[in-house]
């Protein structure tokens, strides 16, 4: 019986396009001529897939297609998407409604808040009335594929509803309990993933915030990780600060992935720390069967140089991982069993073939494994930027 086959993941997150903003809220103008992949990051997006013979499943945005519910904006961004599936070669694409893609405000002239998403062609989300309809009436669909399903979960549902919910997101107790059923009536999948704009738990680092969390977000962390449902990684954007975390919860809670955003222009606060950035997810459904595991690729948008790989300081290294639950300190004590057992330096890639564990710790998790290797065994693991090159004692 052959495997399954791998699913990769391209992360495209918080677009802002803007046609001619005042205050240039993103780096994808929608006049701005995309001749020069250097300066356009569609043009060098594209540019890098090509180069890089990039491939995915499926194209995920979390949201904030336009800024500031501009329709040329919204509309630019949803193109951009297809064009982008059409290089990666993926099966399809799409998105779910970020806050920015609501016109809350009823800037335009429709009572509708939602009515800039709804106009859009191909049909939002999914280019299916059968699956979209269900997205508008009931605030989430389900996307079963082979060989995982997918839910899109629209957290901006109220926005608009009352002059606070713009603040923040919100799944409501309904909306949570249709899901639950939908997916006990479904049945268990191994490998599953849920899209949405707002962070379902608390994401208030460098002081952005507390309060735009989704408003009931941890009950729906809750209900995916019960193990009713299978093994979940949720994908968001809004925050702009790429981070992989464990939900609160058992040893079997949802993984999630903050993404940062693909264009915008970041906050001072953010720009120490974060880049614009865009994402390959790749998970191996035959290295899943002791929890979800998988890979990360991360490139950084520079403007005038193009799409290089991630950095250290830049959000989400070029190449990190998840669902490693492991003590770091017991991790960085095998590894220093490993290094003791050999002569010389080992190289990295020589290393995650005897031990792969090592491929699927959190980004945090790793750096703590380098500080405990350092401090405890005096071993280092040095890097060709910001990947791992080689591991050995320290002269």
């Amino acid at each position: 019986m052959s495997s399954p086959p791998k699913i990769t993941l391209a992360i495209a997150s918080d677009l802002h396009a803007h046609s001619n903003h005042p205050v240039s809220p993103s780096h994808l103008n929608t006049s701005a001529p995309e001749g020069v992949a250097n300066q356009h990051p569609i043009t060098g997006l594209l540019t890098l897939i090509e180069k890089e013979h990039l491939t995915a499943t499926a194209l995920l945005s979390p949201g904030d297609l336009g800024h500031q519910a501009d329709p040329q904006g919204i509309q630019y961004s949803w193109n951009a998407l297809k064009r982008l599936s059409v290089a990666l070669g993926a099966e399809f694409y799409t998105a779910t409604a970020g806050n920015h893609d609501i016109d809350s405000r009823y800037q335009g002239n429709d009572h509708a808040p939602e009515h800039i998403l709804k106009s859009l062609t191909p049909s939002f989300p999914l280019g299916d009335d059968r699956f979209d309809d269900r997205y508008w009436a009931r605030a989430y669909v389900i996307k079963d594929t082979n060989p995982f399903r997918l839910v899109l979960l629209n957290s901006s549902a109220y926005h608009g509803n009352t002059p606070t919910e713009k603040n923040h997101g919100r799944i409501d107790k309904q909306t949570l309990e249709d899901l639950r059923k939908d997916l006990t009536n479904r049945g268990k999948r191994e490998i599953n993933i849920l899209l949405c704009h707002h962070h379902p738990h608390q994401h208030s680092e460098l002081g952005l915030g507390e309060d735009d969390v989704m408003k009931q977000g941890q009950l729906l962390l809750d209900v995916l990780g019960s193990g009713q449902h299978g093994r979940w990684l949720v994908i968001h954007g809004h925050k702009h600060h790429p981070k992989m975390s464990y939900a609160a919860g058992g040893g079997g809670s949802a993984i999630v992935f903050a993404a940062g955003s693909l264009c915008s222009t970041l906050y001072p606060e953010l720009q120490t720390v974060a880049r614009n950035q865009f994402y390959l997810v790749t998970i191996d459904p035959a290295k899943c069967s002791g929890g979800l595991v998988g890979r990360v690729q991360a490139w950084d948008w520079a403007s005038g140089i193009g799409w290089i790989q991630g950095r250290d300081n830049s959000g989400l290294p070029a190449h990190s991982g998840f669902g490693l639950r492991a003590d770091p300190s017991l991790v960085a004590k095998r590894l220093a069993e490993i290094v003791d057992a050999s002569p010389t330096p080992i190289p990295w890639v020589t290393l995650t073939q005897n031990y792969s564990d090592i491929l699927y710790a959190l980004p945090q998790d790793l750096n703590r494994i380098e500080v405990e290797l350092s401090e405890t065994y005096k071993i280092q693991i040095t890097k060709i930027g910001s990947v791992p090159h080689e591991i050995g004692r320290s002269l």
